[in-house]
């Protein structure tokens, strides 16, 4: 096939929200159901897939690779997007999968086809590779290089010139991280490595069954000869490949399983909405990410464990139950399994309120590290340790009523088995009515289960500290705000176009907040025009909305009633993180932080990073401007010194005029400052005011009267 027999396999540029559809469908993604609309030449081409694919509530994600790594990226980056220009005009190839040198592409007859990988890199890289080769082509002519040698030449030649060269035509499509978990587990084939997984234990264990039957009929008929040994052998064999498929699957679900889920939590953590966590303490926050350790550490292998004991113990149950006195074993088993659910609720309850206890602790000492210096200063010596004795007497009670529960259910529920299967064989060696197979069979159903008794214990422990941490982490989910979505196509239709300044950048009428929990609203009847380039002032008494209306405006806080628009557009229009690109916000001095990294990237949170060369002279500029330049010149690795808690020390002037920096850095079309100019001296605030008159397109300021 040549690359003028792959335009047949493309999409054109016209059908690329089709395109998007199709292979999300096909791929598993499970799209929602949308029209095609293509949204035109009005939208740069990244935005337009931005924007199908939050009508499909799917995710779309530029990359970037260089010319080295093309072959690599290909073949893992299904489900995706590549971008393809011919003589007649931009293409593009829906990639659904790839492996070896052969790709599988989409194609618009909804049909799947495999293609070259080789001829998909040279389309791809034509325009790369076509001056590169010319001279490539001369260098071999001149040194007398022809066949397989010659093919090998060029392309390592090519890979060598074209190593710095990166190529950006590449969307991956992914699906939303807020969707639902399972749903994501099932599109990753988690279910089916699972299914694998458990499939080739059971085979493990009844190859190790037959086996020991094996060599168990040889004994007992008295005929051990060379064929039943070499037997035996073959199938204890035959136990490793299966053993190390187990394991390697294992691996792969609690790799893959674990990613998803530190995805999954960092995606809702970015969603939270901030009033909602603003009960918490540090040392809160702090539990919930020691849980989420606790269950990628423990929930996985713990969890694989049980499942994998629960498999041998119902295979050990349905061995006793084909042995001797099997009947009276079916009477038994379901008094065992009601003392192990006991015992296990037990152990359930006692380690809930022992994590409780522990929580609590960590959360009054990570408050105490953090006061220390209030306490210093203004606590008595002899109220520092109040209430501690108290809180150590519940915790050591508490510890010691889980650690007797455990110690009951690994110690006891063993021994049981053992009891259990001694009471039912006791019969049956008393009439003596069994043979000595059906006597072997019932020994080995015992031991077997004691055995996965033993795996349960140690996965249960580990699945039940899981579970107890899951708890507390899946309120993360209950916290998000569901209305994030929106249609980023608008948003950037909205602000692409030519700004009238007759009319209002943003406006509001009737605008009614209240806080949740609260019956008085903080904002109500609310009225505010806001036109291109003005500069507002607003001041009021403390407690009186001010910063509330800044929150509301920038879009952390979702007003209850009223109309608020941006460019004419409403929220749900343009789309919760379009809206906050548009305005750039510097809350007040208690809610913003100095994260521990460098001063640049501090600077530059709202900007591209890694920075572009135009994002770092601004970054210079406004500096220079705040009166930065000599903390810049002072601190020994300059712009790129680590600050905030980890690092170099900041002035409470100096980190407010970071603030400001950060939020003028943005280039949004409205900066609100929220008594940004508190802690400046009066020569600073002056360099301060004219910088921010200088730079921002348009802006408010919260300050008290």
């Amino acid at each position: 096939m040549s690359c003028k027999e792959l335009m047949p396999h493309c999409w054109p540029v016209s059908q690329l929200e089709a395109a998007l559809q199709a292979l999300a469908k096909y791929s598993g993604l499970e799209p929602e159901v949308a029209e095609h609309k293509s949204l035109g030449s009005a939208l740069e081409l990244n935005a337009r897939l931005q924007a199908g694919a939050e009508t499909l509530d799917l995710q779309v994600e530029q990359v970037s690779c260089s010319y080295p790594e093309l072959e690599t990226m290909l073949l893992g980056a299904a489900p995706a997007l590549l971008r393809v220009r011919f003589p007649e005009g931009e293409y593009f190839i829906a990639l659904c999968g790839g492996r070896g040198h052969k790709l599988r592409l989409l194609t618009p007859a909804l049909q799947v086809e495999k293609v070259c990988l080789e001829l998909v890199i040279q389309q791809l890289a034509c325009e790369l590779e076509g001056p590169q080769r010319e001279r490539i082509e001369q260098l071999l002519d001149s040194a007398h290089i022809q066949g397989r040698r010659r093919k090998k030449a060029t392309t390592a030649l090519l890979r060598e010139n074209l190593a710095s060269v990166r190529l950006d035509d590449f969307w991956l499509l992914r699906q939303s991280s807020h969707r639902s978990f399972r749903l994501q587990l099932r599109q990753r084939g988690l279910y089916w490595r699972f299914a694998a997984m458990l499939a080739c234990h059971s085979a493990q264990m009844a190859i190790f069954l037959c086996s020991w039957w094996v060599i168990g009929r040889a004994v007992l008929e008295g005929h051990i000869d060379t064929g039943w040994l070499s037997a035996w052998v073959l199938l204890l064999v035959t136990q490793v490949p299966l053993s190390l498929l187990t394991a390697r699957l294992r691996g792969v679900v609690s790799v893959e399983t674990g990613a998803l889920l530190k995805q999954r939590l960092l995606a809702s953590a970015l969603r939270v909405i901030p009033s909602r966590i603003r009960h918490m303490g540090s040392g809160q926050v702090l539990g919930r990410v020691y849980d989420a350790e606790n269950i990628e550490a423990s929930a996985l292998q713990g969890a694989f464990l049980l499942l994998l004991g629960v498999v041998e113990l119902l295979i050990a149950a349905s061995i006793l139950l084909m042995g001797a006195g099997g009947l009276i074993y079916a009477a038994i088993l379901p008094l065992f399994l009601a003392v192990a659910f006991f015992l296990g609720r037990a152990q359930y309850y006692g380690r809930k309120e022992w994590t409780a206890q522990r929580l609590s602790m960590t959360h009054r000492l990570i408050e105490k590290m953090i006061g220390h210096r209030t306490r210093l200063a203004q606590q008595a010596p002899g109220e520092w340790h109040q209430g501690e004795d108290s809180e150590l007497n519940d915790y050591l009670e508490s510890s010691s009523h889980m650690d007797n529960t455990m110690a009951r259910l690994q110690a006891f529920l063993p021994r049981l088995w053992l009891l259990l299967g001694i009471v039912g064989l006791a019969p049956i060696f008393i009439s003596d009515s069994a043979s000595s197979t059906q006597l072997a069979i019932a020994f080995g159903g015992m031991l077997l289960g004691y055995r996965a008794i033993l795996k349960c214990m140690n996965g249960f422990t580990s699945a039940l500290s899981a579970a107890i941490s899951w708890e507390k982490v899946r309120e993360l989910f209950s916290l998000e705000d569901r209305h994030l979505r929106g249609s980023a196509g608008l948003a950037m239709a909205a602000s692409a176009g030519q700004q009238d300044s007759s009319q209002p950048l943003c406006y509001l009428r009737d605008i009614r907040f209240t806080y949740e929990g609260k019956d008085q609203a903080v904002l109500a009847g609310c009225n505010l025009s806001i036109y291109p380039g003005d500069r507002l002032l607003l001041q009021g008494t403390s407690g009186s909305g001010k910063s509330t209306l800044a929150n509301v405006l920038t879009g952390i806080q979702k007003p209850d009633d009223g109309l608020l628009l941006l460019n004419g557009y409403d929220r749900a229009s343009i789309g919760a993180e379009p809206w906050r690109r548009m305005v750039a916000s510097a809350p007040q001095f208690h809610e913003n932080h100095v994260l521990g990294d460098s001063f640049l990237f501090n600077l530059l949170m709202g900007d591209q990073w890694p920075p572009r060369q135009e994002s770092l002279r601004k970054a210079y500029a406004i500096c220079d401007e705040l009166g930065l330049t000599p903390l810049l010149k002072k601190m020994p690795a300059g712009i790129l010194q680590t600050v905030g808690e980890m690092g170099w020390r900041l002035s409470h002037g100096e980190m407010s005029r970071l603030f400001i920096a950060r939020a003028l850095l943005q280039n949004a079309e409205l900066v609100v400052l929220d008594e940004s100019f508190a802690a400046l001296d009066p020569e600073n605030l002056q360099m301060a005011v004219a910088c921010v008159q200088k730079n921002a397109k348009t802006l408010m300021v919260i300050a008290h009267p």
